[in-house]
C-alpha cells in the first residue's frame, strides 16, 4: 500500500560529511588560474569566500571517511545495513572501469550485506534521485530497513579553472553520508519532488561554462512548491530553507516567491564551505539548528542539465 505524504516511508536517521583541511580562497583560487583580481572581488560580492581542496586525495577515499563517521557516530552495525548508493556529479569521481566505485566502498567499508549501486547523471540533484529510488523500493515492498547514500566529488587540481560558477559560486570537494531508516522516525521524508528540464541537457556550453536558464527561478520555486504540496506544508510553516550553496542573492529572491521569512533560510555554510555539489543541503541540516519536534524543514538542490531537487522533512 503506498504511503501518504503525511506517513513517510524512509527516515532521515544520520548525517556524516568529510571535508579536506585544506582551504582555498577566492584571491588565491583566482592568482593561481591567472584570472584578474576582479573575478575574486565578484565572487566575493556574491558571498563566495572560499572552497575545500582535496590536491591528491580521492573522491573515494573522502567517501569512506564520511561513511565511517557516519556508521560510528549513529552506532550503525554493518551488518544491519540493507542498502548502499552511491553518488556523484563529475565522471572523474568513480573509478575507471572495470573497476566499481560502489562494489569498492561496499567491500572497503565491510558492508557485505549490502546491495550495493550507484546514481548519476542528475548531477548535484543524485543524493535525492538515490533517496527517491530507495523510497520507491520500500514502497514496493522490497526488505530495505536501512540504506547508506554517500555522494563525494572532487574537481581535481587540472580543473581549478572550472570550479567557478559564473560569480555565485566555487565548487568544492568532499563527500556526504547519510543513513536511511524504513518507518516513521526523527527527520521523516513527507515530500520529495524531482524535474529536469531536458533544453539544458548538454549542460555546458562549448567553453565549458553553464548555459544560462531562463527559467531557472521558476523551474526551482515550482519543484520546491511541489514537495511543499505533498507534505502538506506551506513556505511560512517552515523551520528553515536549506538550501545548496549557489547563487545566495537569488535564494533571498526564492524565498521570499515561497512566502518564507528571510530569516528562515540557512546560509550559515554558504562562504564557508563553498559550493560542495550534493552535499550542501545535507550538510546544512546536519549544522543547523534542530527544529521542534513536528515543524518542516525543505531542502534543495540543483545541477547542471536542468536537474532540480526539493525534499522536505518533518523533524
Amino acid at each position: 500500500m503506498p504511503a501518504s505524504a503525511h506517513d513517510p516511508v524512509l527516515s532521515l536517521a544520520g548525517i556524516a560529511f568529510s571535508l579536506p583541511a585544506q582551504t582555498v580562497d577566492a584571491h588565491t583560487w583566482a592568482r593561481r588560474c591567472g584570472l584578474p583580481e576582479t573575478r575574486a572581488i565578484a565572487l566575493l560580492g556574491n558571498g563566495v569566500q572560499r572552497f575545500h581542496d582535496a590536491a591528491a586525495t580521492s573522491p573515494v577515499a573522502l567517501a569512506c571517511e564520511a561513511v565511517s563517521a557516519l556508521l560510528e557516530r549513529t552506532g550503525t552495525s554493518r551488518v544491519s545495513v540493507d542498502a548502499l548508493i552511491y553518488t556523484h556529479t563529475i565522471q572523474s569521481s568513480v573509478m575507471a572501469p572495470p573497476a566499481g566505485t560502489a562494489a569498492f566502498v561496499q567491500s572497503h567499508m565491510g558492508l557485505d550485506r549490502a546491495l550495493a549501486f550507484s546514481v548519476m547523471q542528475q548531477n548535484c540533484v543524485s543524493p535525492m534521485a538515490a533517496i527517491r529510488v530507495l523510497r520507491v523500493l520500500t514502497i514496493a515492498g522490497h526488505p530495505i530497513q536501512r540504506a547508506i547514500v554517500v555522494c563525494a566529488d572532487v574537481m581535481g587540481s587540472g580543473c581549478d579553472h572550472l570550479r567557478a560558477i559564473q560569480d555565485l559560486a566555487l565548487h568544492s570537494d568532499g563527500a556526504c553520508a547519510l543513513l536511511l531508516e524504513r518507518g516513521v522516525g526523527r527527520n521523516g521524508i513527507v515530500g520529495l519532488h524531482l524535474h529536469t528540464d531536458g533544453r539544458y541537457f548538454r549542460g555546458t556550453d562549448d567553453d565549458l561554462q553553464p548555459v544560462p536558464d531562463d527559467r531557472y527561478y521558476w523551474s526551482a520555486f515550482a519543484t520546491m512548491r511541489a514537495a511543499l504540496r505533498q507534505a502538506g506544508v506551506t513556505g511560512n510553516e517552515l523551520a528553515h530553507v536549506l538550501p545548496h550553496h549557489v547563487n545566495l542573492r537569488g535564494w533571498s529572491r526564492l524565498v521570499t516567491m515561497l512566502s518564507v521569512p528571510q530569516e528562515r533560510l540557512y546560509t550559515a555554510n554558504f562562504s564557508r564551505l563553498g559550493h560542495v555539489f550534493g552535499a550542501d543541503p545535507f550538510i546544512n541540516l546536519h549544522t543547523a539548528p534542530h527544529g521542534q519536534p513536528g515543524s518542516c524543514s525543505l531542502l534543495f538542490s540543483s545541477g547542471l542539465a536542468g536537474c532540480f531537487g526539493a525534499m522536505v522533512i518533518r523533524h
